[in-house]
């Protein structure tokens, strides 16, 4: 395809192959898309048009906002949404571009005193985290970042420009809270901001030795922890000699730095404690760098969001961490107000959770078949027990993965609302409802 082949009102966004534009935005976390064309649309109206375009010339739309966790597109128009990152903040009520990072969402939200749940990193996109139901910083006492979207403003296929919300077209605005990209390309949420709180953060670093005890201590410490605490566990493997093995604890509290302290003394007081710094943050130190992409290994993830550690659990979690396959292992507590709404009340279900498991195996580039699903077998044995699958985080694709994502009710409405606004499957979604 050229951009001859476009209408003329959509060929000065639209880029094929050779030109930098085009390499820029295929480019995808860890990987390299190939569609036929990519699309940069700035506002809703060019979004409309090029979908628009796509669908007369009969190409399937994948959508990019930061590129972190679509998979490459073979074929098909690329629609990427980077230059529609604004930040609007009236009052407490905020309108983010879905092409947003959250770094600019944090700076913007910064001078007026408000947080959102956001993601891990700066560099994450607002779209994607969203539709996806949003597990990040602040998730335990804000709830996932869809529960404080209050309106959608998407594309569907029909080219036409909607807003969605509680009052227009409900069954859409739930599918779009948690059920990833599946129905159209979202210009702008409309989200409801919080308060920004008093954060004490705690950053401790523990020795190899010590993973097991660190594994039950954490658990035991955020199994009673308030809604005002939030925290993350990774156990690493040995990465460079700026990077040794050992366990991470991420610990950030609403509070003053005496219960900071109350609240630590279990993991102070294990054995194995590296490094510990404990000070006040902001909203904005909470994001954390972007993990490079060009490491030249084979990524095997799986992760579960499940409702209980058992020590059987801990040890089978423990036993991958140490094991002779390189894992990196992630724990983010749930709970708090992420259990308090309904799991009808939108497309992201698993609200009993009380954690999110997630294993990174890390295999040679090269490594055969057989190795990668001996890795697979062995999350698999650790991770069955957990409620669902949090797509998000979920590198491998395919019906089985999206049947664990969503119990079999929600599933079932998400298709039919699928089946209504893109009966002709236009839009292409890491993990499809089909």
């Amino acid at each position: 395809m050229s951009r001859t082949d476009l209408p003329a009102h959509v060929s000065p966004f639209a880029h094929t192959p050779g030109t930098p534009e085009y390499d820029g935005g295929a480019r995808l976390f860890r990987a390299a898309a190939t569609p036929e064309v990519v699309l940069r649309p700035r506002t809703a109206e060019e979004v409309a048009s090029a979908v628009g375009a796509c669908v007369a010339a009969g190409l399937r739309i994948q959508v990019r906002s930061g590129g972190h966790g679509s998979p490459p597109c073979p074929d098909g128009a690329l629609i990427d949404l980077g230059g529609m990152d604004d930040v609007d903040v009236s009052g407490t009520v905020v309108w983010l571009g879905a092409g947003a990072r959250w770094e600019q969402v944090a700076e913007a939200l910064a001078p007026h005193g408000l947080v959102i749940t956001s993601g891990d990193t700066g560099a994450v996109g607002v779209g994607g985290l969203t539709l996806g139901g949003g597990i990040g910083w602040l998730v335990r006492t804000h709830g996932l970042t869809v529960d404080a979207v209050r309106q959608i403003e998407v594309v569907t296929a029909d080219g036409v420009v909607r807003r969605v919300s509680a009052d227009e077209d409900p069954d859409l605005f739930w599918a779009m809270r948690g059920g990833g990209g599946n129905f159209g390309v979202v210009t702008r949420f409309c989200v409801e901001a919080a308060p920004a709180p008093t954060l004490v953060r705690a950053e401790l670093a523990y020795e190899p030795s010590a993973t097991r005890a660190l594994l039950a201590a954490w658990w035991e410490v955020m199994a009673d922890a308030p809604d005002t605490v939030n925290s993350t566990l990774a156990v690493m493997p040995a990465i460079s000699p700026q990077f040794p093995a050992g366990g991470l604890v991420d610990l950030v509290v609403d509070g003053t730095m005496e219960q900071a302290h109350d609240l630590l003394a279990p993991l102070l007081a294990l054995d194995g404690l590296r490094s510990q710094s404990i000070d006040g943050c902001t909203y904005a130190d909470l994001l954390g760098p972007t993990p490079p992409d060009d490491i030249p290994v084979t990524f095997v993830s799986g992760n579960r969001v499940v409702t209980d550690l058992t020590p059987a659990a801990l040890d089978g979690i423990a036993a991958l961490a140490m094991g002779e396959v390189p894992t990196m292992v992630m724990l983010r507590a749930l709970g708090g107000a992420f259990g308090r709404v309904g799991a009808e009340e939108t497309a992201f279900a698993h609200r009993g959770a009380r954690a999110l498991v997630v294993l990174n195996a890390l295999l040679p580039e090269e490594a055969p078949t057989e190795a990668i699903d001996a890795v697979r077998a062995d999350h698999a044995a650790v991770l069955e027990p957990g409620a669902g699958v949090y797509g998000n985080f979920s590198l491998e694709r395919g019906s089985h993965v999206t049947a664990a994502m969503y119990p079999p009710a929600t599933l079932e409405r998400l298709r039919a609302v699928k089946a209504r606004v893109d009966p002709a499957g236009v839009f292409t979604a890491a993990h499809a409802l089909h």
